[in-house]
């Protein structure tokens, strides 16, 4: 009868195995100063769970537990419901758990991993690395880590949990320049263009940090390659302040800006937002150039005498931008100039154009040899409108031609392709 027991328990014991239980506590990261949550989980691949309790301690040089909650399982565990005794206790240096789904046996765990058990909450006190461990040192009498499979305790497997107690990052900023594109005439090399400046701040409240923050000032350099050059650099604020000092070099442009002196005006970037405008012009630069260029702007710590940071400037303290760089592409642009009316090309417009439009029209005169030109009334159409406007301008004081008239020009939007001999 004796060895007919110990065969029972030896069949018990081998069928229910503490590894077949594993409690693990998650690893993160916390600001310090700042607030976190981890998780203890719950794999179970043995027999049917009837309860567990632990306990979970943390080093309070770096933490401090603030509290603890149910996680999703426990929240249903009971058939839906929560557990028939469901106990926790909170200490800075951890917190306990006691656990009985059903007091009658109605409701257990079954096998399943992933089972959230709790979530914690945890102050960091200090920078630096440390760990969250299950323990049975905690509560009054200590609460001893186990789960219980068919009235018996058996001691899980047990993870820790990493913690990373990091610091605040100071305030990020990042400088813009903004990319552009502006064509020019080779036969002259002429372009100007217009390139926004922004700052934008990097939004590292996930980490503790404050955001956005207040600046007071900034300053700024910002080269440029050969192919432009600055012409004006434009403060735009939404006031007036009180210090706004630019300097144009040949490579590039500076600026200092401080709001106020007294401390009156702030402002925050919590997206990009424009401070500078800059004019660029090509300056005869691309003259004969057929193929285009890219005109290179390149953040720089080193222009000026003496030398202009890019830095913003936060609670009285500088603060070093991240930089993004940017460009003006130079494309060659074809451009002829003509005049409104001037339909024979002679660089006059009299009732001789009126005379070769009709002819051109009606009885098979040659062609204009600029077919924009011959849109007298500027109505972007060619009939006997245009001759009958001509006339009338020159001989019953009617409506002069839109431009370009009477010099030579150009019209923005229409580039004239067969205008070589348009008398301009």
């Amino acid at each position: 009868m004796r060895n007919l027991l110990v065969t029972a328990f030896l069949l018990v014991a081998t069928s229910i195995s503490a590894q077949d239980y594993v409690l693990s506590i998650s690893s993160g990261s916390i600001p310090n100063n700042g607030s976190g949550d981890l998780t203890v989980n719950l794999d179970n691949n043995g027999g049917e769970l009837q309860g567990w309790s632990f306990g979970a301690c943390n080093d309070t040089a770096f933490l401090t537990c603030t509290g603890v909650v149910d996680g999703s399982t426990v929240a249903t565990v009971n058939d839906g419901d929560t557990p028939d005794f469901n106990e926790s206790s909170v200490f800075d240096e951890g917190f306990t758990v006691g656990v009985v789904i059903c007091f009658t046996g109605c409701a257990t765990l079954t096998s399943g991993t992933g089972y959230e058990l709790n979530i914690a909450t945890y102050d960091c006190t200090a920078e630096g690395s440390t760990s969250v461990s299950f323990c049975d040192t905690l509560g009054s009498p200590a609460v001893d880590t186990v789960v219980v499979v068919d009235g018996a305790s058996l001691v899980p497997v047990q993870n820790s949990g990493a913690v990373e107690c990091i610091g605040v990052p100071d305030p990020e900023y990042t400088y813009g320049a903004g990319n552009a594109s502006a064509g020019y005439n080779p036969a002259d090399g002429n372009a100007s263009v217009s390139v926004d400046i922004t700052i934008a701040e990097t939004d590292n409240s996930g980490l503790g940090a404050p955001f956005p923050n207040d600046t007071q000032g900034f300053s700024m350099g910002l080269g440029n390659s050969s192919e432009v050059v600055a012409t004006a650099v434009n403060l735009s604020l939404p006031f007036e302040a009180d210090f706004g000092e630019s300097n144009i070099y040949p490579e590039g442009w500076t600026i200092g800006v401080v709001y106020s002196f007294a401390g009156g005006e702030v402002l925050a970037f919590p997206s990009a937002a424009t401070v500078i405008s800059v004019d660029y012009e090509t300056g005869g630069s691309m003259a004969g150039n057929e193929d285009g260029a890219i005109a290179s702007l390149t953040w720089d710590d080193g222009l000026g005498s003496p030398a202009v940071a890019n830095v913003v400037v936060v609670g009285g303290g500088s603060l070093t931008a991240a930089q993004s760089d940017g460009s003006i592409a130079l494309s060659p642009v074809v451009t002829i100039d003509w005049i409104r009316g001037d339909a024979n090309g002679d660089s006059h417009v009299n009732v001789a154009d009126a005379i070769w439009i009709i002819s051109e029209l009606f009885v098979s005169g040659p062609a204009s040899s600029c077919a924009i030109a011959r849109d007298a009334n500027g109505d972007s159409k060619y009939d006997i409108a245009d001759p009958t406007y001509i006339v009338q301008y020159r001989f019953i004081s009617g409506p002069m031609p839109s431009a370009p008239f009477p010099e030579c020009g150009q019209v923005d939007g229409q580039t004239p392709e067969d205008c070589s001999d348009s008398g301009c």
